[in-house]
């Protein structure tokens, strides 16, 4: 389930940064959850890289490589 969560937050991203800085409510909403989750996602990801899984670590590195594409237009 946490996957499809996933799945619908990154859909989320991916429509509002087509808006470019279009301030929506929905916009705003979805980094103020993000900002809010942000610490315990740290928390999380520390914990499993201290247990040897950089799975995270590395989704997080995609992730940002891909809005790096898309910023450059590729």
């Amino acid at each position: 389930m946490a996957g499809i969560d996933k799945h619908k937050r990154i859909e989320a991203l991916e429509r509002i940064y087509g808006q470019e800085r279009e301030h929506s409510p929905e916009r705003e909403r979805l980094i103020e959850e993000l900002k809010a989750q942000w610490p315990a996602f740290e928390e999380k990801m520390a914990r499993e890289e201290a247990e040897g899984n950089f799975a995270r670590r590395r989704a997080l590195e995609e992730l940002r490589e891909q809005v790096e594409r898309r910023r450059r237009g590729e």
